[in-house]
């Protein structure tokens, strides 16, 4: 700062009508106290070169669609909402060759985005609609960066930086024109009475078909939605808490994935603290997940015991929070990181570790002989593996990700805040 200084000293001589510069100046300071501070807090090395071990190669499944892990007890609700969509067209849809609109509500956590993942990847879905579309809106819709993004769905690639929103509506009902049916699928809408229709009547509006009995499926937290949905009172869903004996094999499922326990006095000790753990889980399926998806990482029964000390265990919040703070330190920067972007946001995984690399948060061992860029891979695989990100769509190289779910999201910001 000391550069700083004297150019402050030299600039109070200056004539009154450049005292501006002394302003814009003190903005400068405060800018480079502010990134010093968040360099700190983040740990951050003054140079990129820092020698760390490289962490625990981690197996990540690929996928060309969205994720489609085994689900529990939402069979019965799958097949409502199947049935709904593959339903008979009704007069207005007919006469109008539009669509119509069926919401999933439920609290967060409760497997809304599950359960549309489920019916997505549905084979009777997919002989039914030729165009399926998924989009995750997340809290506030953005008219031009979702229709990029549906653009990008329908056509399994990225779409061309176009700025004029007429031109990519365009391009958008150009190609659903083409399609007999589509489906489009918006995640986590989030839409209260004083939040603009307009907007949503101008983002629906290039959705056209051939034919009748294309649909809108939503999944929200609300059971107010915009009227550009097309969805009544009847169809909306909301979700229910499982069952006792599904949600403890949800949770056993992530628990006890992984090696095979061989020690079967261990194996039962461990089954019988799981089904505590369950009862206080408060029949979430996304604090089951988190919290099961990271005792599966130690098969410890002292380790287990522990989690049942954890405070309220029904809050995602809470799991959450504990599964970050088992997270290994370079694996909890990197994830800081990622509350730069917005919530929503969907990662390239190469990208993501590219900027990793290049913040200076990945380093490898005097002994490695692997690129940066692999050891930046093996935190993200790391993270996938605890579900801190979950797949969206890709190919094997070139897979996108997204936080997987809202709360995520929440506590990376409300981290770096603290």
């Amino acid at each position: 700062m000391k550069p700083f200084h004297a150019a402050m000293s030299r600039a109070r001589n200056l004539l009154p009508q450049n005292r501006r510069l002394i302003s814009k100046m003190n903005e400068l300071k405060a800018i480079l106290t502010e990134a010093q501070q968040l360099r700190d807090l983040l740990g951050l090395p003054h140079g990129n070169t820092v020698e760390w071990p490289a962490a625990a190669p981690t197996s990540v499944p690929t996928t060309t669609s969205l994720p489609t892990s085994k689900v529990f007890g939402r069979d019965r609700d799958r097949d409502r909402i199947v049935d709904f969509l593959l339903g008979k067209t009704t007069t207005a849809e007919a006469s109008s060759a539009k669509y119509s609109g069926l919401a999933i509500v439920g609290l967060g956590g409760m497997g809304k985005s599950t359960l549309a993942q489920y019916v997505y990847n549905d084979k009777r879905i997919e002989e039914c609609f030729d165009i399926r579309m998924w989009v995750c809106i997340s809290r506030k819709l953005d008219v031009h960066r979702h229709t990029r993004e549906i653009i990008e769905s329908a056509k399994k690639g990225e779409c061309p930086r176009v700025d004029n929103l007429d031109t990519l509506q365009c391009k958008l009902r150009d190609i659903l024109q083409e399609s007999q049916k589509f489906l489009l699928v918006l995640d986590d809408v989030w839409f209260e009475k004083s939040h603009n229709e307009t907007e949503w009547e101008l983002f629906l509006a290039p959705l056209v078909s051939k034919q009748s009995g294309s649909k809108v499926l939503v999944t929200s937290r609300s059971k107010t939605l915009p009227a550009a949905i097309c969805c009544e009172q009847e169809h909306v869903i909301h979700l229910k808490n499982m069952d006792d004996t599904e949600f403890l094999a949800l949770f056993k499922h992530h628990a006890f994935s992984g090696a095979e326990i061989k020690d079967q006095v261990l194996r039962t000790k461990l089954e019988d603290t799981a089904v505590e753990i369950a009862k206080r889980l408060g029949q979430c399926p996304l604090a089951a997940k988190v919290l099961g998806s990271r005792l599966c990482r130690k098969k410890d029964i002292a380790e287990w015991k522990a989690a049942l000390k954890i405070g309220d265990l029904s809050d995602p919040f809470t799991s959450l929070l504990w599964s970050y703070e088992k997270l290994d330190p370079r694996l909890q920067r990197c994830f800081l990181y990622c509350s730069l972007f917005p919530k929503g946001h969907r990662y390239e995984s190469n990208e993501l570790v590219h900027l990793w690399v290049a913040e200076g948060f990945v380093g490898s061992c005097n002994l490695s002989r692997r690129t940066l860029e692999e050891v930046g891979m093996d935190y993200f695989n790391d993270m996938v593996s605890v579900s801190f990100f979950q797949a969206c769509y890709g190919t094997k190289e070139n897979c996108v990700y997204c936080l997987c779910h809202f709360t995520t999201a929440k506590i990376c910001q409300n981290l770096l805040v603290s």
